[in-house]
């Protein structure tokens, strides 16, 4: 299918190699590329001069603004993607959940006068409405779509581990774009007044990193279910994960939330002790490639989302999985 150009623009953040959030965001970009007939265009400044640009097309990219630095400020960033922007009328932007994409994402919304949705969980596009968001609304308890009425860009910051990862036919004829950022700022002096250090207690982990995640519910959340947890996922090599009822009884830290107010993620195998199955934790969890769910509700609203159901105690089967021979497969 031949594409328009001017579709969707993909802005990926200033950074080191082609991350994992910028594959899954890209991914998304030629799903809805495919619906809308629309081009891919992406934006990449990388500090260094160590990346295959031909990586770029293997997720569908159309077109690759491209091009390196090894100091960028976030109005240079700005200046670029803006000018991009206003040469090729894209219809969607895409924008990482970070701190340096929403710095970006607002800048822009805000020079330009396009509505910004953050942290948004899905995009889909219709022919009549054309490119809707989802996102989390009402303190979590619903998911909202957002439609932009009367406007020509929609603008939204995607998070982590919301998108999967899903390589192409590489693009054949990509187009890469050399971009050069504006210098102009970087003569400004920088200087630090004060610092400080401010200690914690937990250890943020990058949750997304791991191939297999161990959720707690509340219904595992006692200590002896914590305890036999923590040793299944030291033994898997695993993660472990939580529910916003667990984060907020301070058993685990939210930098392992999952859900709409937590993280998204994608891992190959999911295994959830004690979950009930809200539709907040659920958005967070649903790209998983397996999802195993224990919990002694056999009513439980996982179970309608597991590929494989398990009714019974979470603390009994923790327990039977630590017994079980080291090296054996949980598939």
């Amino acid at each position: 299918m031949s594409k328009n150009s001017g579709g969707i623009l993909v802005v990926c953040d200033y950074g080191n190699g082609f991350s994992d959030h910028m594959k899954q965001m890209i991914s998304k970009a030629h799903q809805l590329s495919e619906e809308s007939g629309h081009q891919v265009c992406v934006l990449f400044i990388n500090s260094t001069d160590e990346i295959d640009t031909a990586e770029f097309a293997k997720y569908g990219t159309d077109v690759l603004y491209y091009g390196t630095a090894d100091k960028l400020k976030n109005w240079d960033y700005c200046d670029l993607a803006q000018k991009i922007m206003i040469t090729d009328s894209p219809q969607l932007v895409l924008f990482q959940a970070t701190e340096f994409g929403k710095t970006i994402a607002a800048t822009l919304s805000s020079r330009l006068e396009i509505g910004l949705t953050a942290d948004c969980i899905d995009a889909v596009y219709d022919d009549k409405k054309g490119y809707i968001f989802s996102r989390a609304a009402m303190s979590d308890s619903v998911v909202a779509q957002i439609i932009g009425i009367n406007c020509d860009i929609n603008m939204g910051t995607i998070k982590e581990g919301v998108f999967k990862i899903n390589e192409v036919t590489p693009v054949q004829d990509m187009t890469i774009q050399p971009v050069v950022p504006n210098d102009k700022h970087w003569d400004v002096e920088e200087e630090c007044l004060e610092s400080s250090y401010l200690p914690s207690n937990n250890e943020e982990v990058n949750i997304n990193h791991f191939s297999t995640v161990f959720c707690v519910g509340r219904g595992a959340s006692s200590p002896e279910c914590l305890s036999g947890i923590n040793k299944l996922a030291e033994k898997y090599n695993a993660g472990v994960i939580a529910t916003r009822p667990v984060v907020e009884e301070g058993l685990i830290d939210s930098s392992r939330q999952v859900g709409q107010s937590g993280k998204s993620i994608s891992p190959r195998l999911y295994v959830s002790f004690g979950v009930s199955g809200a539709s907040q934790h659920l958005v967070g969890m649903r790209n998983s490639d397996i999802i195993i769910a224990v919990n002694n509700d056999p009513a439980a609203p996982i179970f309608d989302y597991a590929n494989y159901a398990v009714v019974a105690d979470a603390y009994d089967i923790i327990q039977e999985l630590n017994n079980l021979l080291p090296g054996t497969a949980l598939l």
